[in-house]
């Protein structure tokens, strides 16, 4: 049943729209829906793209865990833990007070990267240096100038297995530069680039944590277009694999062929007039070939010649298969 307003209700209603509180037509008509939308995810490493870093990354570890357990002769571990694109100022805010963090220059493209240590590994990992057991119990705090230098060394050896893990992909010279402190460390790079965090964890017997690698925005693109172009040819290279696999099968492949003559028009007094024995005069001369047909399409033109008992056929030219339609198009 439809409802009828009394004067008093359309007094409030009319009232009510024009505070607002009641959305006129036009108003209800123009209204859109909004929904949440993350900038941050604009330009974001594909799940293709994280894998091919891991697995160039994956190596550099492996190589870590061979080259420091040797420099250090004791049971060492390192990982990949994780494969991340976030700005500068984010990978800043992580950093604990107390750590160690150095540059890294990257040539030719003159690039800075970042390494940065836990002190509860930076610690034990000198006392090994040094001769020691490598404990882990070390209370924390900042280092002095001669430890830097132990360090250092240290930054050395991963400085130069990632430009070994790299040189397949990217040829660079990467070097250990400088140890920064934490005031400097915020100007090296714009507080909104897009940078490569990687980060790895590190083991040892008395000693746990972390180590985090920072890539500049200019050398991080580099390798992913690297890495992309590489994936595309892997690709291609695949795809290249199955044609020639299948080329394979078919050249098994078996199909039926026919040796015939030109079509030649007999008369019908011709043909009901012959006798077993007797010879059909064709009029086709002797010079004008013959036509092999193979899965009933007109392929070659040959000359029928006997090899042995056999009837056979000699090549003379590959005959156009396409329609003469498509020879118009093309």
């Amino acid at each position: 049943m439809e409802k009828i307003l009394n004067q008093e209700e359309i007094d409030a209603l009319f009232r009510a729209t024009q505070k607002g509180q009641i959305p006129s037509p036009a108003a209800r008509a123009t209204r859109k829906n909004v929904s949440k939308f993350n900038l941050r995810e604009i330009s974001q490493i594909n799940k293709e793209q994280v894998r091919a870093l891991s697995a160039l990354h994956e190596s550099f570890a492996r190589n870590i865990t061979s080259s420091l357990g040797a420099y250090l002769r004791v049971g060492f571990d390192f990982n990949l833990v994780s494969v991340e694109q976030l700005t500068f100022s984010e990978i800043i805010s992580r950093l604990p007070e107390l750590t160690y963090v150095c540059s890294m220059r990257m040539q030719p493209i003159e690039a800075v990267g970042l390494l940065q240590m836990d002190l509860a590994v930076a610690f034990p990992i000198m006392d090994l240096v040094l001769g020691g057991p490598g404990s882990g119990t070390v209370e924390l705090r900042d280092l002095t100038e001669i430890e830097e230098q132990i360090l250092e060394s240290v930054m050395r050896i991963l400085t130069r297995e990632l430009q070994t893990a790299w040189a397949p992909v990217l040829p660079l010279e990467i070097e250990f530069e400088q140890r920064q402190q934490s005031g400097h460390t915020q100007v090296l790079m714009g507080p909104t680039e897009r940078c490569l965090a990687l980060s790895f964890e590190i083991k040892m017997t008395d000693a746990h944590g972390v180590m985090n690698v920072t890539l500049p925005a200019v050398a991080s693109n580099a390798v992913l277009r690297k890495l992309t172009a590489q994936t595309s040819y892997s690709k291609r290279g695949n795809s290249a694999a199955r044609v020639s696999q299948i080329q394979r099968h078919l050249l098994d492949g078996s199909f039926d062929v026919d040796l015939r003559l030109p079509p030649i028009p007999v008369s019908v007094r011709d043909l009901t007039g012959l006798q077993a024995g007797q010879v059909l005069r064709l009029h086709q001369p002797v010079e004008q070939p013959a036509i092999l047909y193979v899965a009933g399409k007109e392929m070659f033109s040959v000359y029928p010649v006997a090899c042995g008992l056999l009837r056979g056929a000699q090549i003379l030219q590959r005959n156009s298969i396409i329609p003469p339609t498509h020879k118009a198009e093309t």
